[in-house]
């Protein structure tokens, strides 16, 4: 009797911890493909804060100087940042202009990380704390934003940034 008693609790006991794997590992597969969220249509949240290659040079709303730009939340230890990366630069070739947020990182390893991949950005604003980020409304990184000249936020995109992305999402804000 002792013995049916600690298999059914074994059992249950592996039932419920791969039930719990299963979902854990569902929704971490779903946030690294990506998730687009439409019809955002707020305003880009006032600020200023420096920009990381030139701190001393302030940034504030008028970055936004383009018809459309692409705003994109990274960081330096940021994995899937690191892997969209080489798209974002693809894209700065093609004339596409993109703002980077750098979120709640070291400003010398946000350098280094640049100095060494290249930077796909026209500029950067540095947010070392996630003040601006917080205002935003970002919840991890990536993140990209499509922003319009007047600081409206037409689309946001969650997750690594690729070519299906890019194509179902901004790329017709970017067609001449």
């Amino acid at each position: 009797m002792i013995n049916k008693t600690k298999t059914r609790s074994l059992l249950l006991l592996l039932f419920l911890v791969a039930g719990f794997a299963s979902v854990l590992l569902l929704g971490l597969a779903s946030r690294q493909g990506g998730t687009e969220q439409s019809s955002i249509v707020k305003s880009f949240p006032v600020f200023s804060a420096p920009e990381l290659l030139n701190p001393q040079k302030v940034l504030t709303p008028d970055v936004f100087s383009q018809p459309y730009q692409l705003v994109n939340v990274w960081a330096s230890w940021c994995g899937v940042c690191k892997r969209e990366h080489s798209f974002l630069l693809d894209l700065q070739k093609q004339g596409v202009t993109i703002i980077g947020l750098n979120y709640r990182d070291k400003n010398s390893a946000a350098v280094q990380y640049l100095q060494q991949a290249g930077s796909p950005y026209q500029s950067i604003i540095y947010d070392p704390k996630g003040a601006l980020a917080l205002d935003l409304g970002v919840v991890g990184t990536p993140e990209t934003y499509l922003v319009d000249r007047e600081g409206q936020i037409i689309k946001k995109f969650s997750g690594e940034l690729t070519l299906s992305a890019w194509q179902s999402s901004f790329s017709r804000y970017f067609i001449e």
